[in-house]
């Protein structure tokens, strides 16, 4: 668990508002596994916030798996999963049914005022086929999040929202 790859990950956020006219998106949805992209990001948006360059930190919606979700089960209230319990998942890279920084994910998460929502793999797989019609060539994981975004209260008319599409589909060649 190398720190300085969580510290590497803020760069997502510094891009994001620096794509956006350095203003901060409303809404940020991310797929949260171990929570490394969306911990970076929530570090960043902090960063941005404390220096006056934002004005706020933007609502983070962790997306997980639907046969794999431990953290949304604990942030929802719902029973936990099984030790050993946590089906696989086309989405494999958010498929962690222990997260390390679980509390540090959880927090981040309401700090924000934001969610968790799980998926399952039918949405996953509209995702990709959605995302290949536009050009798009992802991997299940990051496709996870565009997944989410229907399941986030309030999606539509919330001003910007920004998904994590990260992971390149060529991983899925066999």
């Amino acid at each position: 668990w190398n720190p300085l790859f969580l510290q590497g990950t803020k760069t997502f956020a510094y891009e994001v508002c620096e794509q956006l006219g350095w203003r901060a998106p409303d809404t940020v949805v991310l797929p949260v596994g171990n929570g490394t992209l969306l911990l970076g990001a929530a570090l960043a948006f902090a960063e941005l916030q404390a220096a006056g360059v934002i004005h706020r930190v933007p609502r983070l919606v962790a997306v997980q798996a639907a046969s794999c979700d431990p953290l949304a089960r604990a942030f929802h209230g719902r029973p936990p999963l099984r030790r050993g319990a946590g089906g696989g998942s086309l989405a494999e890279g958010i498929a962690i049914a222990e997260p390390v920084r679980g509390a540090q994910i959880l927090s981040a998460v309401r700090d924000s005022g934001g969610t968790f929502v799980s998926v399952d793999d039918g949405a996953v797989r509209g995702a990709l086929r959605a995302a290949a019609a536009e050009g798009l060539l992802i991997e299940p994981t990051a496709a996870a999040a565009l997944a989410g975004l229907s399941l986030v209260p309030d999606a539509t008319g919330a001003g910007c929202v920004v998904a994590a599409v990260t992971g390149h589909g060529l991983k899925l060649a066999e």
